[in-house]
């Protein structure tokens, strides 16, 4: 065989080798794009992607690292609301049909002392047992966790009823509990309802910031809402306040609503 046909047939297994990667990223690619386009029409689920599930793991391992146990049980209502605005997570499909979406937070009142109290191991089986009462009912009105860190949640519903609904619930589980660790706890709750923007906008964050400040200012045991959340829930209500909130400009009515049978 001659150089040149030596060089003909290593050209042309090169060029079958490239053929075939090409065509393999080619098939990757397509299912990429059926992927995605599955994705797109389906409604957002509370269980994390295992990518998401990775870097929530190495982020933990991290604040481990660098804050131990307790930097990383903590929470604040703040710290959600800062993450959802720079995240701006697009909440479109669970909007209600007029576009609006109705934002809760909640936190357990009193939680650092809680810890310092139980100490780690008995503070984290608290929350699992906390975590597991708010879970259910969330998923019973139809709501999405949209972030969770140490006791704090953020949680969205299509209507503010359902946000309402699953407020009551939570508070009524807790305050029926006697004995046990969660004898002792206190959770407030704070919601407000406002335009559901996509990723690109603005808006969402303001609304985002809006339910957090009303969630800081729920004492423990409290359910209290905007009066967005009020007019579309047409709720019971124990007391009405006049506050200003940090970061919103001009005075706000907010409801202390009467979650008890």
């Amino acid at each position: 065989m001659s150089a040149l046909e030596i060089a003909l047939a290593a050209t042309s297994g090169a060029l079958a080798v490239a053929v075939l990667v090409l065509w393999a990223g080619l098939a990757r690619a397509r299912r990429r794009v059926r992927w995605l386009e599955d994705a797109s029409s389906r409604p957002r689920l509370t269980v994390p992607t295992p990518s998401e599930a990775v870097r929530g793991v190495v982020g933990t391992a991290i604040k481990m690292r660098d804050h131990g146990v307790k930097g990383v049980i903590r929470s604040s209502i703040d710290d959600l609301a800062f993450w959802a605005d720079v995240e701006r997570p697009d909440l479109a499909r669970i909007a209600a049909a007029d576009g609006s979406v109705t934002i809760m937070f909640s936190d357990i009142e009193g939680s650092t002392e809680l810890n310092h109290r139980l100490g780690d191991r008995g503070w984290v089986q608290l929350l699992a047992k906390h975590d597991r009462i708010l879970t259910k009912a969330i998923q019973a009105h139809s709501g999405h966790v949209i972030k969770t860190q140490g006791d704090g949640f953020m949680v969205a519903f299509a209507e503010a009823s359902q946000a309402v609904a699953a407020a009551f619930d939570i508070e009524r589980a807790l305050e029926r509990i006697s004995s046990g660790k969660l004898a002792d706890v206190r959770v407030r709750i704070g919601a407000h309802r406002g335009s559901a923007v996509h990723r690109d906008g603005d808006l969402f964050g303001r609304n985002v910031a809006f339910a957090a400040r009303v969630a800081a200012q729920a004492g423990g045991g409290e359910v209290l809402v905007s009066d967005a959340v009020l007019k579309a829930a047409d709720a019971p209500v124990v007391e009405t306040r006049s506050t200003t909130l940090k970061g919103v400009p001009g005075v706000q009515t907010l409801h202390v609503l009467d979650w008890r049978p």
